[in-house]
């Protein structure tokens, strides 16, 4: 029935769009299915015959068209920004070189060079906390190792070193213990190799970085570079590079402070400086107001007017202008960003409004990865189920 009933408002005109310019006064209150069901109008078919009056602001919209509007005002999704309205996020590292024995996973100090790669970790790791104050969000430990013997055992000696080294700073660097750490690990640094080969002046370099890009087997890779000139390329690669592969990298990410969105003077330089307010101001002061609303619509063109390049902007953009009925302008918006898969819910909703519902299904289809649930209503309201 619902597919009945919309296939036959579309035949009629009656999905004409609401002008861009109504207000939330007009927004109706008949539940969604009730109205896709076709149980909500009692228009008949001499009235929606009859030629609709120049539109001006107070007048009398039929209740069919604004109710069909009003189901796909529930259709349409949003953006939010979350990463670009969040604290911003940096992060320093800093790499430790540890010298283990054969097999060994203990950080002892008296090993190798330890005792001055460690003292120059401690003195790097307290300049850096202290240059950030008490803004760390946290801290990651992660272990590699370089891709010589076992590739199993390389990634047990690398997270269990991993969890060592964590233990000996928690332990001798009181400074770090009041914040979170986790600590994960890579194994064998793969990559990690191949930027040193690729970044050096070895003649064998070609061969190498040939043999990367043909297998990422790592037992592959291993047994076809020994097989290099009978080993000798395999032999200048363990004493040239491995041992700058084997470290702890300790990563502290910190978080930066916000200023309030509901400033009259940001608020203000978005109309009349766009080109000098950030994206993410944009972002903040569109979050004052609610999706769908002409605030809500003429931030987000200003935003994507300025910011052509931003998908975000231009995908909220032709959210908004779908909520107020303006398909042309959401059309513009909405192929801007056609190739992102988060647009292909409100493309869909475009061509309901268009009334092609085999492209509108093909669409909510496509949106189902993203978002089944709201896949899933829509094609429900197409399909009758």
């Amino acid at each position: 029935m619902q597919k009945r009933f919309l296939k036959g408002i579309t035949g009629l005109g009656l999905l004409a769009v609401l002008p861009a310019c109504h207000t939330q006064k007009q927004a109706p209150s008949a539940d969604l299915y009730a109205i896709a069901a076709g149980t909500v109008s009692t228009v008949s078919e001499q009235e929606v015959r009859q030629p609709s009056a120049p539109f001006v602001r107070n007048m009398q919209i039929p209740q069919l068209q604004v109710d069909a509007q009003s189901v796909y005002n529930r259709m349409i999704t949003y953006i939010t920004p979350d990463e670009e309205l969040a604290p911003k996020v940096s992060v320093e590292k800093l790499a430790a070189y540890i010298d283990f024995p054969a097999n060994g996973i203990q950080v002892n100090p008296k090993y190798g060079n330890n005792r001055a790669e460690l003292a120059k970790f401690e003195e790097h790791l307290k300049a850096l906390l202290l240059s950030v104050g008490g803004k760390v969000r946290k801290i990651r430990i992660m272990g590699y190792a370089s891709p010589d013997g076992n590739t199993k055992e390389n990634e047990r000696l690398a997270g269990n070193r991993a969890i060592q080294f964590k233990n000996y700073l928690q332990k001798q660097f009181k400074m770090i213990s009041g914040y979170p750490v986790s600590v994960d690990w890579v194994g064998e640094d793969w990559e990690g190799l191949q930027r040193l080969i690729a970044g050096s002046d070895k003649k064998y370099s070609s061969r190498v970085l040939s043999i990367f890009q043909l297998t990422d087997d790592p037992d592959s890779r291993r047994k076809q570079i020994k097989a290099i000139d009978n080993g000798a390329v395999y032999k200048d690669i363990e004493k040239t590079f491995f041992a700058r592969l084997r470290r702890m990298e300790l990563a502290v990410e910190t978080e930066s402070e916000i200023l309030s969105a509901n400033d009259p003077q940001l608020i203000e330089k978005v109309y009349s400086q766009p080109e000098k307010v950030s994206l993410t101001d944009f972002f903040r002061v569109a979050a004052l107001y609610r999706p769908g609303t002409e605030q809500y619509r003429e931030i987000y063109e200003i935003a994507a007017y300025t910011y052509p390049s931003c998908l975000i902007a231009q995908l909220n953009a032709g959210a908004a202008a779908l909520a107020q009925g303006d398909t042309e302008s959401a059309r513009y918006f909405l192929n801007l960003a056609k190739e992102d898969r988060r647009a292909c819910n409100n493309l869909g909703v475009l061509a309901l409004m268009d009334g092609d519902m085999e492209t509108a299904a093909a669409y909510f289809r496509k949106y189902m990865p993203q978002n089944p649930r709201v896949a899933r209503a829509n094609l429900d309201i197409l399909n009758d189920k």
